[in-house]
């Protein structure tokens, strides 16, 4: 059955039995979703789910999930997406979903439908809810593909209840109790426990005098528990029920008590429905109906206290760093000053840790008066929008924050200087490289008196010269601004100033350096800190250029998930950018291609060319390799390459960036793929000279890599020995990494020729990096034949014509043959040659 429904109202034992059920053996997979209110949102619910899925199918591929589609695409576009990704699973996939009822999400409920519609075969989904899920089951009800499970079939046995009795340690129920016990409880078995627990501690007698629905059995559960409680700890009892969690110390602190760890003894021993909280020793959860019913009682008993409880917990939890639930209760307090207060801490907090996603969340509970009229609210949360790439909602709270007038206030940060800062900040972002064009740098610093404010324009102006390739400038910035924002405790923006460094080193050709910074950090940096997602990234790009891709995908699958409109631009594009690689490596080309398209509809947001040329890179490289003269025509057409060679071509050298660099290299691609060598030549050169100007060693060691293998095509043996030599000279041996290999096609080969035939020398731990690429029998020798002297005239005219990039069709427009008659002559070429097809045909036929 693809799908299995499971309704039954709460207590009858939905999630004791999915348990029973998980914890017996089988060849399958199960993934288990205890969902909240909270995962009604549709990112965060298919967020748990990538993960949850990936926690019990490691080999799950996670790239489906982008946070980005949930708003921008249809859901049956997400649920295509995912229909593949579960389509890969080998054994039997159990996915389970308790508490169903929380999700009411349009969105959400439209992926599982459109899932449901069409499941894969292995894959099997079990939805646990107390009422009937929010999209149509009646097709699945006809096709006999639906089991359905209901209250009535969850049912306790009387055999059952005396087993459970016996278990809770109750004497043996007479044949009058225990009828009477079935017939008010009708099998509930909730209902069942907490009638029997009231009997063993009240005596069986009781069980004559219990009420019969549902409603009364809990009201009768709330009493008989305070009834059986002394004064002070009932109070405690009811008053504890304020709290999301308990345990002594926070008991005590609260409540203004000391019995709070013989109240927790007391309600643990009685079984109570304390819930331990994994992870948090000793501290408890009440079960949720439990929780409502004595917030209930509290609020007709004791209404005066709640309030300040509500503060108490709100000073608790700021002393003890937890904000998220210092907000929550000082929102409860209606106190619009205790919870403005208790904001702006949560804002300075949240900003210097990184989460984002808490400043956005609270700020939608502020109108904007509120938020303009504190600096220290409207500070963090414009930079936090822009960080977001939320750039027009930035913007309207900054030009309304520059109206403000702050005389006579008393702020942490200075107005003015705040106003300039963040203004900078927002052009920096919006405008990538665009920003400060021709600015004064030195007057930003100047300017910048307030300690914070001057760390953070640290950061910025590191991260400006590293746009625009000043890396030893960057280097000096970045590594005085980590410095000064540790001190601060600005432990995310540290964490950015400290990959800004770690990519300065590794550009600069000091790779030992960089590798042990980040390796180091991410050891060091803890999963559920935000600052973890930038020193991932940094490693995703070690890993790669090490070539231990595994690893490298694994960390992108598990940073994908997290990945949101709140992310820096770099994770976002090397997480992108790294796993359409991948997929091209495992030959899943239209995966590939639909990562760089959704890369480049993020990237939309901003002015952002310089990713945006990354992009356009990594397709043109793509379609070189795989012999997609169409494809890469059409990137061609698209980012308007052909324009760019044409002015790039002559005349005095640009000055280095990053997106003229990646576009010169795609547009080097497409000289290549259509036979303009000469033209690919001088290009490479002229892009060689800037980019050396600039100290890039990462970028040059790629493009003269590129200029070796194009030149070395009609040189011996030992001239193309000496060059690579000369290449690896310069550069050193582990900067010809796996990156090298991809960025410049035949290097791979040629170094892997001269190898295998003794006359290019590698030490046996770098050959045993590149297992793939240092084999005994290269896979791309030269041609063995002269398609001179094998190929018929008309052979040998069609073949010249796909050497120079033409597709079949336009072989057959040039030639004046059928697109059938082109693809016979293509294949007896490909025989003739020893080839299996026309990309192996133009690679190996370049090396002759």
């Amino acid at each position: 059955m693809p799908l299995t429904l499971l309704l039954a109202p709460a207590g009858a034992g939905k999630s004791t039995l999915l348990n029973q059920w998980e914890a017996q053996p089988g060849e399958h997979h199960v993934v288990q979703m205890g969902l909240q209110r909270a995962d009604d949102d549709p990112v965060r619910f298919l967020r748990r789910f990538a993960e949850k899925t990936r926690a019990a199918v490691p080999a799950f591929d996670t790239s489906w999930f982008m946070p980005f589609d949930v708003s921008e695409l249809p859901p049956s576009s997400i649920a295509d997406s995912l229909y593949d990704a579960l389509q890969q699973v080998v054994l039997p996939l159990f996915i389970v979903f308790d508490d169903f009822q929380h999700i009411q999400s349009e969105e959400t409920l439209s992926v599982i439908a459109t899932l449901l519609a069409d499941p894969p075969d292995n894959v099997h989904l079990i939805i646990a809810s107390r009422t009937q899920p929010l999209f149509d089951v009646s097709r699945l009800r006809l096709d006999d593909k639906v089991l359905e499970i209901s209250a009535v079939d969850l049912k306790v046995r009387r055999s059952e209840v005396s087993e459970l009795n016996q278990r809770l340690g109750g004497e043996a129920l007479e044949e009058q109790a225990l009828d009477h016990l079935m017939a008010i409880t009708e099998g509930w078995v909730a209902g069942v426990k907490i009638a029997l627990l009231a009997g063993i501690r009240s005596g069986m007698q009781t069980l004559q005098d219990f009420n019969a629905s549902q409603p009364e059995i809990m009201d009768y559960f709330g009493h008989a528990v305070l009834k059986g409680l002394p004064d002070s700890a009932r109070t405690l009892f009811l008053q504890s029920a304020l709290l999301e969690t308990v345990n002594a110390e926070l008991g005590d602190e609260i409540l203004q008590t000391r019995q709070s760890a013989r109240l927790i003894d007391e309600l643990t021993s009685r079984e109570l429905f304390l819930v331990p909280v994994p992870g948090k020793p000793a501290s408890y959860r009440y079960h949720a109906l439990l929780r409502d019913f004595l917030q209930a009682r509290l609020k007709i008993e004791m209404p005066d206290c709640i309030v300040p409880i509500h503060r108490r917990a709100t000073r608790y939890f700021i002393k003890t760093g937890n904000f998220e639930q210092a907000v929550w209760h000082a929102w409860r307090t209606g106190d619009a000053a205790l919870f403005g207060n208790c904001l702006e801490k949560s804002f300075e907090f949240w900003l210097q840790e990184g989460y984002s996603s808490h400043i956005l969340e609270w700020a939608e509970t502020l109108d904007d008066e509120t938020i303009l009229g504190r600096l220290e609210l409207a500070a963090p949360l414009i930079s936090t929008l822009t960080l977001s790439r939320r750039f027009f909602r930035a913007r309207y709270y900054l030009d309304a924050l520059k109206e403000q007038d702050f005389s006579g206030k008393e702020a942490r940060y200075h107005h003015s200087q705040t106003v300039d800062f963040l203004e900078l900040h927002l052009q920096l972002f919006q405008h990538d490289t665009d920003f400060m064009e021709g600015a004064n740098l030195s007057l930003l610093m100047e300017s910048s008196g307030h300690r914070d404010i001057r760390a953070f324009s640290l950061a910025m102006v590191a991260y400006y010269h590293l746009q625009h390739g000043r890396l030893e400038s960057a280097l000096a910035f970045s590594s005085q601004a980590r410095d000064v924002l540790l001190r601060l405790g600005q432990r995310f923006t540290a964490g950015y100033a400290g990959l800004i460094t770690a990519l300065a080193n590794q550009q600069l050709g000091h790779i030992g350096e960089a590798v042990a910074f980040i390796v180091e950090n991410f050891n060091n940096t803890r999963r559920d800190c935000p600052t973890w997602s930038l020193w991932a990234t940094g490693m995703v790009v070690v890993l790669y250029d090490q070539n231990r891709l595994e690893e490298a995908q694994q960390v992108c699958e598990d940073l994908l998930p997290m990945v949101s409109s709140a992310s820096a631009t770099e994770v976002i594009s090397t997480v992108y950018l790294t796993l359409s690689r991948l997929q091209h490596l495992q030959g899943k080309q239209k995966s590939a291609e639909r990562m760089l398209e959704k890369l480049l509809g993020i990237l939309q947001l901003g002015n952002y060319e310089r990713f945006v040329s990354m992009a356009v890179l990594e397709m043109t490289r793509q379609a070189l390799l795989t012999g997609n003269w169409q494809r890469l025509d059409v990137v061609v057409d698209r980012f308007e390459l052909a324009a760019w060679v044409e002015e790039n071509l002559e005349g005095e050298a640009s000055m280095y960036s990053q997106s003229w660099e990646r576009r010169g290299l795609a547009a080097v691609y497409w000289l290549m793929a259509h036979g303009r060598n000469a033209e690919a030549e001088t290009l490479l050169c002229r892009l060689l000279v800037v980019v050396k100007g600039a100290g890039i060693k990462t970028r040059a060691s790629i493009i003269e890599a590129n200029l070796l293998v194009l030149t070395s095509k009609a040189a011996t043996a030992t001239e193309q020995s000496r060059k690579v030599d000369a290449l690896i000279t310069r550069y050193g041996l582990l900067n010809i990494n796996r990156s090298v290999f991809d960025e410049a096609p035949g290097l791979a080969g040629l170094m892997n020729r001269l190898w295998s035939a003794g006359q290019l020398l590698l030490p046996d731990f770098y050959t045993g990096l590149f297992p793939a690429v240092f084999n005994a029998t290269p896979a791309s020798d030269p041609l063995e034949v002269d398609p001179d002297s094998v190929l018929t005239p008309k052979e040998n005219e069609i073949f010249e014509l796909l050497q120079s990039g033409m597709t079949n069709a336009q072989i057959s427009e040039r030639t004046g043959v059928s697109v059938t008659t082109t693809k016979w002559h293509l294949k007896n070429i490909y025989s003739k040659l020893g080839v299996s097809n026309r990309t192996e045909a133009v690679l190996r036929a370049a090396q002759r």
